[in-house]
């Protein structure tokens, strides 16, 4: 499902970046790679979105967070 329809509180795994080349790899440099665990901590309907992401808080624009393809999470 894309991260742009998880909860606020969830917290889920990074599956895919459907993004392209350059903000995947600028992503990334932040840590959200896949198999990252991300906890949504803010949601706004059709708007940004700030997920937690190893201790840090990162926003990100809901046209993002819809291209990040996320699993839920059982274990973290």
């Amino acid at each position: 499902m894309p991260l742009s329809m998880c909860r606020i509180g969830s917290t889920v795994v990074v599956k895919d970046l459907g993004l392209d080349q350059a903000l995947s790899k600028r992503l990334c440099s932040m840590g959200l790679i896949k198999g990252a665990f991300i906890t949504v901590i803010s949601a706004e309907y059709n708007g940004p979105m700030t997920v937690e992401l190893l201790g840090s808080q990162l926003a990100l624009g809901y046209e993002i967070a819809a291209q990040i393809q996320v699993a839920t999470s059982k274990y973290h």
